[in-house]
């Protein structure tokens, strides 16, 4: 078993932010859905190095967790990936657990992302 995709929601006018978020910081590429999905409407979808996906789903009354959040594993890339989501205005906070360092920010929807170092790095 392995994680295929997550969907999260955005608010209705927040899906060109989220996608510069995925894309531009996260180095996620844009996926096209077949004909299938694209007859559901309103298909967003990104697609990670590995073949993991983030989908979007633009909602009217999106609230985003406090708590609930994405995490993935960055390795050394860590530092470089700080420097990019905070150019982009977005702040960020740490944290150190288990010798890892985690990199907490929100995303232009307000969702919460961890991003996770390898450790004593």
């Amino acid at each position: 078993m392995r994680l295929d995709h997550i969907n999260l929601t955005v608010p209705e006018d927040g899906v060109d932010a989220e996608a510069a978020w995925l894309v531009d910081l996260l180095g996620y590429t844009t996926v096209e859905p077949g004909p299938d999905v694209a007859a559901l409407g309103r298909v967003h979808w990104f697609e990670a190095e590995d073949g993991t996906q983030v989908h979007l789903s633009p909602d009217p009354d999106h609230r985003p967790s406090r708590r609930a959040h994405t995490a993935m594993f960055v390795g050394p890339g860590l530092e470089a990936l700080k420097e990019k989501v905070e150019a982009s205005g977005q702040e960020t906070f740490e944290i150190r657990l288990d010798g890892r360092r985690q990199l907490f920010a929100t995303d232009p929807a307000g969702n919460l992302w961890e991003f996770v170092d390898r450790p004593d790095s």
